[in-house]
């Protein structure tokens, strides 16, 4: 069974009251969803309390939940509106839209020392080019090639058009390889 298809299933069972659809679920898209929140507040706290509202929404509302095609977007759909509804009631202050150094901060898994280092100097490598980016560029830069997100579903994540995506995801790439042919030196270590 497709990953999509199994999401609706699990997602039809929730709707019943089965725990452990809940529970699939939640071990699914929990973390992918603390990083993307991650992404925007920057403190593991707020991320656990909003990615935790989310899923109690999910929970307590699950009968009059309707979600029929998609249920990975609507999962980041309700982090995106959870994560703006809680910097407008300035619980946080920050650019709504700022991005982060490295986003898997905080939501590493138990890896091996010479593992953990590579990735490490790969992150900051990828970081500092990321920095370069403008906010909206480097999300929507982060959600196609980090996270394997369509267009499609980005642009129904961030309320803009396919579009807007596409020319997001160009400017960005123009600008990452603009700055690592300047830096190259500095990729090549």
């Amino acid at each position: 069974m497709k990953s999509l298809e199994h999401d609706i299933y699990l997602f039809q069972r929730l709707k019943k009251g089965k725990i452990s659809a809940f529970e699939k679920l939640f071990e699914k898209y929990y973390e992918p969803l603390c990083n993307f929140a991650f992404l925007f507040l920057k403190d593991d706290r707020y991320v656990e309390e909003v990615v935790d509202d989310v899923f109690i929404h999910i929970w307590e509302n699950r009968e009059k939940l309707f979600v029929h095609t998609n249920v990975r977007s609507y999962l980041y759909r309700s982090t995106r509106n959870r994560v703006v509804s809680f910097l407008r009631k300035d619980k946080f202050g920050t650019d709504t839209f700022e991005i982060i150094e490295n986003k898997n901060q905080g939501f590493k898994r138990s890896l091996s020392p010479e593992t953990l280092m590579i990735r490490e100097e790969i992150a900051s490598k990828v970081a500092y080019i990321l920095q370069q980016l403008p906010p909206q560029a480097g999300l929507v830069f982060r959600l196609h090639k980090m996270e394997g997100m369509r267009y499609k579903e980005i642009a129904e994540i961030l309320d803009i058009s396919v579009k807007t995506v596409e020319n997001h995801m160009g400017r960005a790439l123009r600008i990452f390889r603009k700055i690592y042919e300047e830096n190259a030196n500095f990729f090549d270590d």
